[in-house]
């Protein structure tokens, strides 16, 4: 999540005035969060209530086609929702727009060579929750920024003198 990363960067640095784009960004934050608690549901769900076991190659087998799905649109709102946060950061927070990790642990995946799909829920589990805990520190990040003061630069304020660009010297006009 090496952009999404970026983006909480450049918007800790945002000025006081943007506090509306800040509230924008908490709140997509906070809706993958809420995302992420829905896919834990799932997983949670099926490790309660297991069912007969799958096969050997795929999760989907023993989870079931239904909570596959669930979620998948789980992990297309979510997938959205840092897209939106990348977006709103700027362009500086780099390229997005094909998110090749998925958000949410998807069903999809192959197990691994002597995985059942118990063991892989109970990992998507435990990930979802270091996913959960690394947004949460993401927003804190946001929420305890000190914005540059008004007027200044950000390298001003840690104390970097800025360096003037060399002026162009103008070139002599053309004799006739």
């Amino acid at each position: 999540m090496d952009s999404l990363d970026r983006a909480i960067d450049l918007v800790s640095r945002w000025k006081a005035d943007r506090g509306k784009q800040r509230a924008e960004v908490l709140a997509r934050l906070e809706g993958v969060i809420k995302d992420c608690q829905a896919a834990s549901k799932v997983w949670q769900d099926f490790l309660d209530k297991p069912g007969a076991p799958g096969g050997e190659w795929t999760i989907m087998s023993w989870v079931g086609p239904d909570r596959a799905k669930q979620l998948h649109e789980i992990n297309l709102r979510a997938k959205a929702s840092v897209e939106e946060v990348c977006r709103l950061a700027g362009p500086a927070a780099g390229r997005f727009a094909g998110l090749d990790e998925d958000v949410i642990e998807m069903a999809y995946r192959q197990l691994k060579p002597g995985e059942s799909g118990i063991e892989a829920a109970k990992t998507a589990v435990a990930n979802t929750q270091k996913y959960i805990d690394y947004l949460r520190g993401l927003i804190e990040r946001v929420r305890n920024a000190k914005a540059p003061a008004a007027g200044k630069s950000p390298a001003k304020q840690a104390g970097k003198k800025s360096v003037a660009k060399p002026a162009k010297k103008k070139a002599a006009p053309k004799k006739k």
